[in-house]
Parts: C-alpha cells; sequence; structure tokens
C-alpha cells in the first residue's frame, strides 16, 4: 500500500470559503513545490515542514489574494 495526499491526486476538492471576502478558495498546490524543482523529491530531513503524515497545501483567494496553509492527511490506497 501508498501513501498519497489526497488532493494532489485529486480524490478530494478544495470547499471553502475565503474569510476575507467570502470567494471561494483555490489550491495553490503543495507547498514543497515552491521551493524549487527538486524539492518535492527531497527527503524529510531536508524540509522542515514536510511530513510522512500529511501534505501542506497553499490555500489561496483570487479575488483578494488571501493565502493560508492547510495539512491533508495522507491516505493509503
Amino acid at each position: 500500500m501508498e501513501k498519497i495526499c489526497p488532493l494532489c491526486n485529486a480524490l478530494q476538492q478544495i470547499t471553502a470559503e475565503c474569510p476575507q471576502c467570502g470567494a471561494a478558495l483555490v489550491d495553490g498546490g503543495a507547498v514543497s513545490s515552491y521551493l524549487g524543482p527538486y524539492s518535492p523529491y527531497m527527503d524529510t530531513q531536508c524540509l522542515p515542514f514536510k511530513s510522512e503524515d500529511y501534505c501542506l497545501h497553499l490555500i489561496y483567494c483570487p479575488v483578494c489574494q488571501y493565502d493560508t496553509r492547510i495539512q491533508l492527511a495522507f491516505v493509503m490506497i
């Protein structure tokens, strides 16, 4: 069995509203993808926020530019 992120693999969708303007929040992808081209493949020891148990995602509002991060637990497939 393999651990995967449900949001990265389109098994789950974000259904939250922006707390500032009420628009629908959008998934900006895994935070590890923003650090460099090889960061998603680096070990958890190299990246302080990367975990074996969850995937950290950037969620943002396209209207007012509000952003936040959420932790999504990996699921076994």
